[in-house]
């Protein structure tokens, strides 16, 4: 060891260019071992700060939006109400047969039989929430007061559509008509 201290103090070239080759591999592990980890660091926690940026950004416009959402949530809250009122659940079907035996008389058509038909049961999966019910009516009136019935249930506080009508001449009374109505109306099916 004393002999390469020796060497080098008679050459100072090569010594100097020891001490060069030495700092340099210091600088390379210095740099490889301990200053890229901690850059590599750094770097990460930068980007972490960039997407926790981000987030709060989104954050933020979507707290501006809450009163928008209200305003929505409300709308669809009185939508939800408003068409659970226009389709009946089961047991309101008496309710709405009287309520379309109020809308032929006050039509002037005498109803002479109306006679809901209960759908068969199908499979529910639950994503069904109506089920349709049809109802068959069996009247006499004359065309007026047909079409007048006809216009009420059209605007009707229940869904209603008429499937199939038949209209056949009465002999005896010339001025009234038999017609046949089967109407589709539809019932709410109980949540799970």
């Amino acid at each position: 060891m004393i002999d390469i201290f020796l060497y080098l103090k008679k050459n100072p070239k090569q010594a100097g260019i020891l001490v060069i080759l030495s700092a340099l591999i210091i600088l390379i592990l210095y740099l490889n071992f301990l200053l890229k980890p901690q850059i590599m660091r750094v770097s990460a926690v930068f980007a972490g700060m960039k997407q926790t940026s981000d987030d709060l950004r989104k954050t933020e416009e979507e707290i501006g939006r809450m009163p928008r959402y209200v305003i929505d949530i409300a709308s669809y809250e009185e939508k939800i109400s408003r068409y659970e009122k226009m389709l009946p659940v089961e047991q309101e079907i008496p309710a709405l047969l009287e309520s379309l035996s109020n809308m032929a008389r006050g039509s002037n058509v005498k109803i002479v039989a109306i006679t809901p038909v209960m759908p068969e049961e199908g499979p529910n999966d639950g994503s069904r929430v109506y089920q349709e019910m049809p109802i068959l009516i069996n009247a006499k009136s004359g065309y007026h007061e047909l079409g007048n019935f006809l216009a009420k249930l059209e605007y009707a506080d229940r869904f209603m559509k008429i499937a199939d009508i038949v209209i056949r001449s009465n002999n005896s009374i010339p001025k009234k008509q038999d017609v046949d109505l089967l109407i589709l109306t539809y019932i709410l099916l109980n949540s799970p």
